[in-house]
């Protein structure tokens, strides 16, 4: 049975001010949100997070905004997608300020995957600063995992221009990411 007639009802009516459709939507949305976060915890190698520990956060700060309104479920994945990865990075942060507080307790490669999931963050805000939409490009492929159709209708542009968006997006993270040599 396809669920997207449902999920579009369910946001319609959360946009209206019914208060009972978020709730009626998770169970119709629960697995997207599990593929989402999996894919979130493989751009974070530490690992902060299990899957249903982020989901049921990102649900709670979905639950408590009741001001956001969806046009369709790729505004939805891309507002959840984004909501995990500010999750993971807070985790990370906290995580990276506990460290410093007992860094002979923190291994190499715990120290090295914070540091990756802020420096993807740090990249992704420099990206921002110099292009909004390439960084919401960048967004929603690399953390909500949307086509480029999706990512068009997203954002009101075409397909072709999320294409070229996101080949830009890329080559400036990559410059950003790779130590240079």
């Amino acid at each position: 049975m396809n669920a997207e007639p449902h999920i579009t009802e369910s946001l319609m009516r959360a946009a209206q001010g019914d208060p009972a459709a978020i709730d009626a939507l998770i169970p119709k949305i629960y697995a997207t949100l599990r593929q989402l976060a999996r894919r979130q915890r493989a751009h974070d190698a530490a690992h902060t997070l299990e899957t249903t520990a982020l989901v049921h956060e990102a649900y709670l700060k979905l639950a408590g905004q009741s001001e956001v309104t969806f046009a369709d479920r790729a505004h939805l994945y891309a507002y959840m997608s984004q909501v995990m990865r500010h999750i993971l990075i807070d985790h990370a942060r906290r995580k990276k300020a506990q460290k410093r507080q007992a860094p002979e307790m923190m291994e190499a490669q715990e120290r090295s995957d914070i540091i990756d999931v802020l420096a993807i963050d740090e990249a992704l805000s420099r990206l921002h600063a110099l292009d909004q939409r390439l960084a919401q490009v960048a967004e929603l492929r690399l953390f909500a995992d949307l086509s480029s159709p999706d990512i068009a209708e997203a954002l009101g542009v075409n397909a072709r221009t999320v294409e070229r968006d996101w080949l830009k997006a890329r080559t400036f993270l990559s410059a950003c990411l790779t130590p240079d040599v």
